[in-house]
């Protein structure tokens, strides 16, 4: 696997070179592809010119800005010498505990591992140090075109991974609540409260990805000339505390143990 960001951690007067590594790809279920709803022909996204409407080679494609000058391209080699710090460095600014940082703000993850004569030993004391305090690291990178807010956590003890995180200003508030907020009942919550005990679990079971098995099963079905049915959704239950106890007792038997 090849870096994908090279640079430093810098924390007070100590350097920490490090690479930065994907912690995660996405992947796509299924060959969907765009086509023609008519006729079925395949749709092709091409890169056209519009001053004479011909196609460029990829290869040819920068990036530009508008200007009252007109448009000033950008090639890789511009965009290099961005006169911007975090573009080679991770500064810290502070260490917060954990469970300060929202959730809904991160973005990316990225593995960081040490890189060069002497990084391994200040790389395992930060992170064996964020893990004793239950912190982590406050800062910000620019990685490809965007600088981002970022945090630097441990991992697994002894390593450590950054999350890139959105500005707070693209957080989109939650929608309006309608109505007023219900308070549970007592003998409700209580029954909720061992529906989780009975659930618990040391960690996320582990699940499997069944889209393209489904999606095989519906282009099969239209190519015999069927249709499927789209799946039922359950309806919210009219007996709460029935249907609490109803699964309790289901997850009891699937875990004979609780």
């Amino acid at each position: 696997m090849r870096p994908i960001w090279s640079g430093t951690v810098s924390v007070g007067l100590i350097v920490l070179p490090v690479q930065l590594y994907p912690a995660t790809r996405a992947e796509h279920a299924g060959q969907v592809h765009e086509v023609d709803a008519v006729d079925g022909s395949r749709i092709r996204h091409r890169r056209i010119r519009e001053s004479d409407g011909q196609e460029v080679p990829y290869e040819q494609v920068a990036r530009g800005v508008e200007t009252a000058a007109g448009t000033i391209v950008l090639r890789d080699e511009d965009l290099a010498r961005l006169p911007l710090p975090t573009r080679k460095v991770v500064e810290l600014v502070g260490f917060v505990p954990t469970d300060t940082v929202d959730p809904v703000m991160y973005a990316r993850a990225y593995y960081v591992e040490p890189h060069g004569p002497g990084a391994e030993r200040p790389y395992t004391l930060l992170a064996t140090a964020l893990t004793r305090a239950d912190r982590v690291g406050a800062g910000k990178v620019a990685i490809r075109t965007r600088e981002r807010p970022a945090i630097l956590r441990p991992y697994g003890g002894t390593r450590l991974l950054l999350h890139t995180l959105y500005w707070p200003h693209e957080r989109v508030e939650p929608p309006e609540r309608v109505g007023s907020v219900a308070r549970p009942a007592d003998p409700e919550l209580a029954m909720a409260e061992v529906l989780v005990e009975a659930l618990a679990q040391p960690a996320p079971p582990e699940q499997h990805d069944e889209y393209a098995t489904a999606l095989n099963r519906l282009v099969e079905t239209k190519a015999a000339g069927g249709e499927l049915e789209p799946p039922a959704e359950p309806a919210p239950p009219v007996d709460l505390m029935a249907a609490l106890e109803a699964s309790i007792q289901a997850a009891r038997r699937e875990r004979p143990g609780q």
